[in-house]
């Protein structure tokens, strides 16, 4: 669980990095190289709770980097329940 929601907050941060640099700068051959990676760790990390930005009305971007708060608050809660499990054993 940890794992998967440290990816999650790094992945959030790379798409909202990369949709940032993608609406500064157009048709540069390797910003649209770069910004093909982004679209695997949406599909798996953003998409999952897709409805909220429509609720929100923000961008694919600016949700990415909510979702990564969501996650980074996760990992957070996870490695805290680790701690009190291995001090009360």
């Amino acid at each position: 669980m940890k794992v998967y929601a440290l990816v999650g907050v790094i992945s959030g941060v790379f798409v909202f990095v990369i949709t940032t640099f993608e609406h500064a700068m157009f048709d540069n051959v390797i910003l649209d190289s770069i910004a093909s990676l982004q679209y695997p760790f949406y599909l798996i990390f953003t998409t999952p709770v897709f409805g909220v930005n429509i609720l929100f009305d923000l961008s694919y971007g600016s949700y990415s980097l909510l979702m990564s708060l969501f996650y980074g608050v996760v990992f957070g809660l996870t490695n805290y329940f680790n701690k009190n499990d291995a001090i009360s054993v």
